[in-house]
């Protein structure tokens, strides 16, 4: 069984463990989420970004030691959407919307509908790890 550690403001972990962050997850994409990390045997750090008052310094600041970053967009605050285009600019951020018309296909082509569609991405770099 795999050790995942889940870490949420203000904390952060400094090593070398492959690491998740998770911004506005649904309930779904939770769950989702968890029998994605099911699949693999290796320990992971999940950095959970979820509270309205959370500080957006530390989202920052995780955000560029994360590994894969997975971005619900439908669940997403304004202040979050605000930094949206600066994380789909990055090719580790994975992003869920059930919105039909948006720009956002044209800074990333990474948007996914729900995580089934990462297990193939990533089953490479987790068995490496």
């Amino acid at each position: 069984m795999s050790d995942i550690k889940v870490i949420t403001s203000p904390d952060i972990l400094n090593t070398t463990e492959f690491s998740f962050l998770l911004v506005h997850p649904s309930k779904i994409v939770k769950e989702q989420f968890q029998n994605l990390l099911a699949q693999f045997d290796n320990g992971f750090h999940v950095y959970l970004y979820e509270q309205k008052d959370d500080s957006v310094e530390w989202l920052v600041s995780v955000f560029h030691k994360a590994d894969i970053v997975i971005l619900d967009l439908d669940n997403s605050p304004s202040k979050i959407k605000d930094l949206t285009g600066y994380f789909l600019s990055k090719d580790k951020t994975y992003w869920l919307t059930k919105g039909g018309d948006t720009y956002y296909n044209i800074i990333s082509r990474n948007q996914i509908f729900d995580l089934d569609y990462l297990t193939n991405i990533l089953g490479g770099k987790l068995e490496k790890q």
